[in-house]
């Protein structure tokens, strides 16, 4: 048993010595794109945000989107329904702001889900002269110049789409900062290559690419929004560029159902929408709390007959919980460049990202066994069942 032990330790070792090389690679990555001059390319463009219901500082993101630096740009705010709280805020702001913004009310979705079924009635109502089609979503807050970084990187004609991601800000409380931590490795999956995805809340594509891979079509029976966008995209050999510099800080209070249930919701659309990344990553998960619970288990039999072995084996763990944790620690230091108007904060819950990372193999692990016996999700109110990736029956609302 012990042998068998040190066995499996030394090989998730190795596997998490592995994906540790993320960590440098992608601060150098992020310090590359940052010495870099952004492309001067800036077409007529319009921003689709859907909205529902009062989210935390809602009012503070959406002003912050009708603030960019950027020449010539509209915003349409989308909601399913006309009696939404969100709308008073979104009128009201549409009129005060320096830049074009109106409100569209998209109705109730049919076999598709609500934020999808939002972003096509933004895109029917965009106006004829914008050129780019920028996607973002109301829980985060861009920085000034987001929409121009975004879309200088559209400017060379083999780019698809240009993307970015969300960093969770802390409050400085257990739950906020596991989400923080459950979140970040997501950020540094990306970089320089084609793995790269589509994140909801900030994509940034020409309408000409949005027309020639007919996404309407792959958004026709969809949940997954990014999901779908990227199959689109690869599927019409357009490259999906990362673009770090537009990484959106996002303020979003949680409890445990609302943690549950977000993070259940994310590996259910994963295990839906792309199988070949659930099951190699349930696996990994699945595998590494495996092993952790043998080691404590085995240490606790052997800790009258000899506890120096138990010794070995608690600080084996602590080893390989050690690199989860360093890890974080990459990714903060990364964070910390791209988001310096939120240093003092991010420096505050330092122990968020990095820390509380230990924590999160355990829960991704009980998400990856939770999402393998069901189709069902509930997202902002509404009842899904998600039979496939073209196919989506609303249950309730």
């Amino acid at each position: 048993m012990l042998t068998l032990f040190f066995l499996l330790a030394g090989l998730l070792a190795v596997q998490s010595l592995i994906a540790l090389q993320d960590g440098p690679r992608f601060l150098a990555f992020v310090r590359r794109r940052l010495g870099q001059p952004l492309a001067d390319y800036a077409p007529p463009a319009t921003v689709i945000c859907p909205c529902k219901g009062l989210d935390a500082d809602l009012e503070a993101n959406l002003r912050a989107l009708l603030a960019q630096d950027y020449p010539d740009y509209e915003v349409v705010f989308v909601l399913a329904a006309a009696d939404d709280p969100a709308r008073a805020v979104c009128e009201r702001l549409a009129r005060a702001g320096r830049v074009p913004a109106r409100v569209v009310i998209a109705g109730a979705p049919v076999g598709r889900g609500e934020k999808v079924n939002n972003l096509l009635a933004g895109v029917a109502a965009a106006r004829p002269a914008s050129e780019v089609f920028v996607f973002a979503d109301s829980d985060g807050r861009p920085a000034p110049g987001w929409i121009r970084t975004l879309i200088a990187h559209l400017a060379e004609p083999e780019v698809g789409a240009a993307s970015t991601f969300r960093w969770y800000i802390p409050d400085r409380d257990f739950l906020s900062g596991l989400q923080s931590a459950w979140n970040a490795p997501a950020v540094t999956y990306m970089g320089e290559w084609k793995r790269n995805f589509c994140w909801g809340g900030g994509t940034a594509l020409r309408r000409q690419t949005f027309e020639e891979i007919d996404a309407r079509r792959y958004w026709a029976g969809c949940v997954s929004d990014d999901y779908m966008l990227t199959r689109a995209l690869r599927e019409h050999d357009r490259r999906i560029v990362f673009v770090p510099q537009a990484l959106v800080a996002t303020h979003h209070p949680t409890t445990w159902a609302k943690l549950w249930e977000w993070t259940l919701r994310q590996i259910l659309i994963t295990r839906v929408y792309e199988p070949r990344l659930w099951w190699p990553a349930t696996g990994v998960h699945v595998f590494y709390c495996g092993v952790h619970l043998y080691g404590l288990a085995l240490a606790l039999m052997l800790l009258a007959s000899s506890w120096q072995t138990s010794l070995a084996i608690l600080l084996t763990v602590g080893a390989i919980s050690a690199i989860t944790v360093a890890k974080g620690v990459y990714r903060l230091a990364s964070v910390l460049l791209l988001l310096p108007e939120h240093g003092e904060e991010l420096r505050r819950t330092w122990w968020s990202p990095t820390l509380q990372a230990a924590f999160v193999p355990w829960l991704l692990a009980a998400n990856f066994v939770g999402s393998a016996f069901i189709r069902r999700l509930t997202w902002r109110g509404v009842t899904y069942e998600l039979r496939s990736p073209w196919e989506t029956r609303v249950l309730t609302r």
